[in-house]
């Protein structure tokens, strides 16, 4: 009996360059059979074709930029495909170039890749919603908060519908600050989750946030860190995770958290 051989499973590049339509004759005809009828040729066919990134325009800024006489001097020490390959590489010289570019290509989205991993995997701690309130906070300025009116009946009312969805007590008279008014209280949205932010105004150093969102992490001490140019101080409980932010000096952004926390949790 005769042992059948898996044919040769087509490299990116040959597939790339079927996808983009850069294979001629046999070439394409073989490639196109190997789809047609191998499971395993199909399957990498099918995820190569359906990723989120349009291939011909990924590849064709790249390929205007590519260093063009340095591929084409490797190319020109390369045997003839024909010569290499019996069945025939009808390959024009712009699809070989784009296929060199595309195996480049697709190692950066690789290391792309690994490194959206490895930032998930550091952001496993729950630190990821405390990196997108600094963010958004930066974009404020004194004026964003300035004209607000410290209306106590509204923020009091604010602050209800926050205690509310956070399941926890924010009453109006604990959570002041030494000549640091607060300005507004505003219920938005991280993640699926409801996400409290109470925005002080400093007339020194400009916003201050306090910031809390629903957490099942586990209760920690306060700890600082800088995100997008602002110091943090942040900390947990045993339902909830609170961040401070603001432009102010860490020693004193740690005594206002600090208050804060006290009168949370009374």
């Amino acid at each position: 009996m005769s042992e059948h051989k898996h044919p040769e499973m087509p490299s990116d590049e040959l597939l790339v360059a079927f996808l983009d339509g850069e294979l001629a004759g046999e070439e394409r005809r073989r490639i196109g059979a190997l789809v047609e009828s191998d499971p395993e040729v199909a399957a990498r066919y099918e995820f190569l074709s359906r990723s989120e990134m349009p291939f011909y325009d990924a590849f064709v800024p790249l390929l205007e930029n590519a260093p063009a006489s340095d591929l084409e001097a490797i190319l020109a020490r390369l045997p003839s495909p024909n010569a290499a390959e019996p069945r025939g590489h009808n390959w024009t010289r712009r699809g070989l170039l784009a296929a060199a570019v595309a195996s480049v290509f697709v190692g950066v989205a690789i290391d792309r890749a690994y490194l959206r991993i490895k930032d998930d995997h550091e952001e496993a701690d729950g630190s990821e919603w405390r990196s997108v309130v600094a963010e958004y906070l930066s974009l404020y300025t004194a004026d964003t908060l300035a004209d607000l009116a410290n209306d106590p009946g509204v923020q009091t009312a604010q602050l209800q519908l926050i205690s509310d969805r956070l399941g926890l007590q924010l009453p109006a008279s604990a959570l002041t600050l030494p000549d640091i008014p607060l300005k507004r209280a505003q219920l938005l949205q991280y993640d699926g989750r409801p996400l409290g932010q109470l925005a002080f105004l400093d007339p020194e150093h400009g916003p201050l946030a306090l910031c809390i969102v629903k957490s099942s992490r586990g209760a920690f001490a306060p700890q600082v860190e800088k995100r997008y140019g602002m110091n943090v101080v942040y900390w947990a409980d045993a339902a909830h995770g609170y961040m401070l932010v603001g432009r102010n000096p860490v020693d004193q952004l740690s005594g206002l958290a600090e208050k804060l926390r006290t009168a949370i949790s009374a």
